[in-house]
Formats: structure tokens, sequence, C-alpha cells
């Protein structure tokens, strides 16, 4: 099958009374595998069900389901993403074609009736959806991966984080959304984003965040960053996550305060 139905718990999804419910589901986007793993304890309520027609018309759908303190654990090599719940729908008409499943996470409470559909779903902005690479994190509150594509998107309000090896914050962002590309794993905030350092405030349309390289791009109609009485401005700004700095690379202006005493 494209849905590769791993089970790994001694319990099935329909005999919760293990103290430990497990399950992962792979799905297959070119030449990456995403995997949702239910983490939790059926006395907390956690659930999961697999491949389950009987929710949607055409569809066969796994429902993953963990209430904290359990979760739902998604992975993409080296991106991390929390959640309380995780649907993933597959097509039934499609002939078992890779990319043809969605991805939808959240957070929320649910109940699951015994035939394994989700009734009396209530999604809660307050439980949101965690997403994690390197020492950068990222909250929001749903995330969907349509069929038939790589760019997942994340709903807002965004808010990310950086902390440095010592585990301290030392920058901020936000925005309105988020997308995430599976194929290349680069998460891009978009809308009305705003970076805060201890020294420094910039402002943009997108940041196109390099977790690995350990830098941001920031685009806009310009991107503007000031630090202590300096202004930088331009198309496209390169900003070094570790060292704080800003270079211009596209469309540069700059204003500069000097003390000619």
């Amino acid at each position: 099958m494209l849905l590769t139905l791993l089970a790994v718990a001694a319990a099935t999804a329909l005999a919760q009374e293990a103290d430990r419910t497990t399950s992962i589901v792979t799905i297959e986007r070119g030449e990456r595998i995403i995997e949702v793993e239910q983490l939790g304890r059926s006395a907390d309520g956690a659930r999961f069900i697999l491949a389950n027609p009987r929710c949607e018309e055409g569809v066969r759908m796994s429902v993953f389901y963990g209430p904290p303190p359990g979760s739902v654990a998604t992975r993409v090599d080296a991106t991390r993403l929390s959640s309380t719940i995780a649907l993933v729908r597959v097509p039934q008409d499609e002939g078992e074609e890779p990319g043809e499943e969605t991805l939808e996470l959240f957070g929320g409470t649910a109940t699951i009736l015994r035939e394994g559909c989700i009734v009396d779903l209530d999604a809660a902005t307050s439980e949101p959806v965690v997403l994690v690479q390197g020492r950068t994190t990222v909250i929001g509150t749903r995330f969907f991966l349509d069929r038939g594509t790589d760019i997942a998107d994340m709903e807002g309000p965004i808010v990310l984080e950086r902390r440095d090896d010592s585990g301290a914050s030392v920058l901020e962002a936000t925005s309105q959304s988020l997308s995430f590309d599976v194929a290349t794993e680069r998460a891009t905030l978009v809308g009305d984003v705003v970076v805060t350092s201890e020294n420094r405030v910039s402002t943009a349309e997108r940041l196109e965040l390099d977790e690995d390289a350990g830098v941001a791009f920031l685009t806009g109609s310009p991107a503007v960053s000031r630090r202590d009485g300096e202004e930088v401005r331009g198309t496209r700004l390169r900003y070094d996550l570790e060292t704080d700095d800003v270079i211009v690379t596209g469309g540069v202006q700059a204003t500069f305060e000097l003390d000619l005493d």
C-alpha cells in the first residue's frame, strides 16, 4: 500500500486497554518520507485508527489523537512537529499513487466513536502545532499538506523563537502564516514579518529560514532592519542568526548616525 501502516503496539487500534499506544503511518513525498506517530497513554484518552473507510466518503482516514500529556509526533528528517490531533486522508479511487495523501495537524479535543470516526471536534488555538528545527521553534495553529504538493501551510499567528547553545532566547519573529517545503525542509514566514533580537528589529514581507546554515533571508518592498541608530533597507536582506548581522543583497539603502565630535 502507498500508506505504509506499521502497528507497533501490543494492542490494536480498537483495543486501547494497553497502558501506552503507539502506531506509525508513513507518507511519501518524492524522496522524503514523513512519519506520523501516536505518542500517548490510553489511560489519558490517546487513540489511533488506521485507514478507516467509514468516516468520509471516498477516503481512507487514519486518525491520531494524543491529548496532554501525550502528543502526536510528525517527523520529516531533521524537522519535528508536535500536535494533539493528526488526520491522514487517502482517496480510495487513486490507485495507490504516491503523493495523494493529505496531512492535517492541529490541537484541540475530540471524541472518537467505536467505529473510529471523530465527533465533537473542538479545534483549539490554545494547544498549538509546534515545529522544531535545530535551535529554532515555531508555533502555529494548524498545519496542512495537500495532495500532490510538497509545500505545507501552517496557519498563524506564527511565533518563532531561536535559542543559543545555552538555551537562552536570542531572537523572536512573528508573522501571519508559514509555508514549509518538505523537499528542502525550508520554513518561510509569510506576511507582516517582524524579527526582534536584543539590539535589532527587522520587518519584511517574507522570511526564509535556513537552519543548517544559521541564516535567514528577508524580502520585502523593502525589507528594513534597524540597530543602534543604523537602518538598512533592501529588497533582500541576509540575516546571520549567529552574529545578528545583516547584509543587504538587493536594492541597497542605508541610514547611519554619525558623531562628528
